[in-house]
């Protein structure tokens, strides 16, 4: 903690604080147990706070900053009557007196006139005086007067034979307000048993209140004025005015008493000596209060917290936590580094104060400049402006690992290219996951087609060079199409930029096509294998190889010749005929001249049905697909029958 001007002078303003709040508790009822605990409480949760953060013990100083307000909360309520009472009694220093100033001289002098008559008749009394806090908890139950301040009035009040003599009178701006007003009692056990009802009374009363009470004795005939807790006993009949003056906010007081008054010096004297202990535990209180602000207000701590890059030339200059934003100068730029979405360590040293707020985040703007681009620019931690929403001050921000941050803006460049139907592929529905299946099993080929058919795309200059010469590199996410099957779709494209980073899509992409039917397994059917020489010049008696005798089985496959939901026996018909039309269209054979030619006497078996020919040949039964170009009929050979194993035929010498 230095010893500057600025803490000398945060401290005599401390000090003096706690100077008048430990006088405040000195003019308490009880004030001894107050101030010792009051005390007490702040060495224990002082000292155990100022532990706890020299030591860097984060539990503790959580556990007492969280329980400390509720200690002075259950403190407030347990001593309310005592604080208020403290309260009270500050407006009645003589500063205050004088700034407020005095009531009417003749309400003052016709109360201290009857008071002095009524002493010497040995006439009791109970006078009080109105003052900031409200008296009408007593006045309701009272007899109203409302009217001037008299002393023949009072006179007749009190008379022991008048029937409003029991009670006080309360003096509300200048006018007997109301008689016969009970006023509480004080419960002070510290009280003389001499002490009389009406006395306790006007102790009680201004123990609760600001008022001032003035009380004649009926068996001495002493005068006695209260105020703030206190009694003024045997006051002097020809002193009472100035009495009450004073203790109403009176500078009128009587020459005598202005005389003995102290010049200012001597009063600053006076001041400036009385109680010696009690000055030097605000100023130890007062250093001690201002050495734990200072540990949290200026001294630093420090953090580390994450950032996200984050590019463009609209971003918002206001920091926002948990991103650096780099504001480009036009729309046309991009940062190549770092990458945008990359997560960047920083350290930041702020005060005890500010660490509670900054683990919520931290984030930055820095604003590029056009002399940046296309340069490597090193860029330090405080070329960037630091805060939450607002520019933080009295923190100080360095990166984690590195002294600067290694910046290099480029400008876009960008193509116009007309995207692939081979740039595509799909995810379908497996179980409970998606896995990416071939195009042409969920989708039509023949029906897909791209709006726009060109599409502009933007990015770094590198990359869109690397795309022109190249179109391939220009991929797509895989699409997930949903709908019914043979029913047309449009789809949002996304770009797939694992290849280039950053490219991007200048408008937006979409795919339109028609849904492939699924294709089931319809039957299979047995067919014979034969022998074919595709050799214009060939002769069957040409053939090295005897005819197969071998038969295989070849399975039926279709989209959409058999509709969902027909009934069993139509089905049935349906594929009866398939499958007569199989037999008669389909060929299966083995390529001679191929099979020839190969080292050994293994050859593949091949099936062939041209693609359309059931639109002709099938019957009524199939007239609700036949237009349907997504509909198809497929064969295939079953894997165990795909080569045959053929005999090579012997040759007479008469042969050759």
């Amino acid at each position: 903690m230095p010893l500057d001007p600025k803490t000398i002078v945060q401290v005599l303003i401390l000090t003096m604080g706690i100077h008048v709040v430990l006088s405040f508790l000195r003019t308490t009822r009880g004030s001894g147990l107050i101030r010792g605990v009051a005390i007490a409480l702040f060495v224990i949760f002082g000292g155990l706070l100022g532990l706890a953060r020299w030591q860097g013990l984060a539990e503790l100083e959580f556990i007492v900053q969280s329980v400390s307000g509720f200690v002075v909360v259950i403190l407030a309520i347990v001593f309310q009557p005592e604080l208020r009472r403290g309260i009270v009694s500050i407006g009645d220093s003589p500063l205050l007196r004088r700034v407020i100033g005095s009531r009417a001289g003749d309400a003052v002098d016709e109360v201290a006139a009857a008071c002095v008559s009524m002493a010497k008749r040995k006439q009791g009394a109970l006078i009080a005086f109105e003052r900031q806090t409200s008296l009408d908890p007593y006045a309701q139950t009272a007899v109203r007067i409302d009217g001037r301040v008299q002393k023949d009035l009072l006179d007749s009040i009190f008379h022991s034979g008048a029937a409003l003599h029991d009670g006080a009178v309360i003096i509300r701006d200048d006018r007997i307000a109301c008689a016969m007003a009970i006023l509480p009692l004080s419960d002070n056990d510290q009280l003389a048993s001499s002490v009389g009802t009406r006395h306790r009374a006007a102790l009680g009363l201004t123990e609760e209140t600001d008022a001032v009470v003035v009380a004649v004795s009926e068996e001495t005939g002493l005068i006695s004025v209260f105020q703030g807790g206190t009694m003024e006993r045997r006051v002097m009949r020809d002193e009472l005015a100035d009495v009450l003056r004073a203790r109403l906010g009176g500078d009128d007081l009587a020459e005598p008493q202005r005389k003995q008054k102290a010049s200012f010096a001597g009063r600053l004297i006076a001041g400036l000596t009385a109680n010696p202990g009690q000055k030097l535990l605000s100023v130890l209180l007062a250093i001690g209060l201002y050495s734990l602000a200072f540990r949290s207000v200026r001294a630093k701590e420090t953090m580390s917290v994450q950032v996200q890059i984050e590019a463009d030339a609209e971003a918002s200059s206001r920091p926002t936590r948990g991103l650096l934003r780099i504001v480009l100068p036009s729309d046309d730029l991009h940062v190549a580094r770092p990458l945008e979405g990359a997560r960047l360590s920083i350290e930041v040293d702020a005060p005890q104060a500010e660490l509670s707020t900054l683990k919520s985040g931290l984030g930055g703007v820095l604003i590029v400049d056009e002399g940046w681009i296309d340069t490597d620019r090193p860029v330090d931690a405080e070329d960037i402006v630091w805060g939450q929403g607002e520019a933080m001050s009295g923190i100080s921000v360095s990166f984690q690992g590195t002294d600067s941050l290694d910046l290099r803006v480029e400008r876009y460049d960008d193509a116009t290219i007309e995207p692939s139907v081979e740039a595509l592929s799909v995810e379908d529905e497996e179980g409970r996951s998606r896995i990416v299946v071939p195009l042409d099993a969920v989708l039509d080929p023949s029906s897909l087609e791209f709006n726009p058919k060109a599409v502009r795309v933007r990015g770094p200059a590198d990359q869109i060079a690397r795309l022109r010469e190249d179109e391939s590199l220009l991929r797509f996410m895989p699409i997930v199409v949903s709908g019914e099957a043979g029913r047309g779709f449009v789809e949002r494209v996304d770009l797939d930029r694992a290849d280039v980073p950053d490219i991007e899509i200048v408008d937006d992409l979409f795919l339109r096509g028609r849904l492939q039917l699924p294709e089931r397994r319809i039957t299979s059917a047995e067919l014979d294998v034969a022998l074919v020489n595709f050799d214009a010049g060939a002769t069957p008696d040409s053939t090295p190889f005897m005819p197969p005798t071998k038969t295989v089985t070849v399975e039926i496959w279709s989209r959409g010749l058999l509709p969902e939901g027909i009934e069993e026996s139509t089905k049935t018909v349906m594929v009866n005929e398939l499958l007569q039309f199989v037999r008669r269209s389909a060929r299966v054979f083995v390529d001679v001249g191929r099979a020839a030619s190969s080292p050994g006497s293994v050859a593949r078996i091949e099936v062939e049905l041209p693609p359309s020919l059931w639109r002709e040949e099938l019957g009524p039964f199939f007239d609700a697909v036949r237009e349907d170009l997504s509909a198809s009929l497929r064969l295939e050979i079953e894997e165990s029958d795909r080569e045959i194993v053929l005999t090579r035929r012997e040759i007479d010498d008469d042969d050759e």
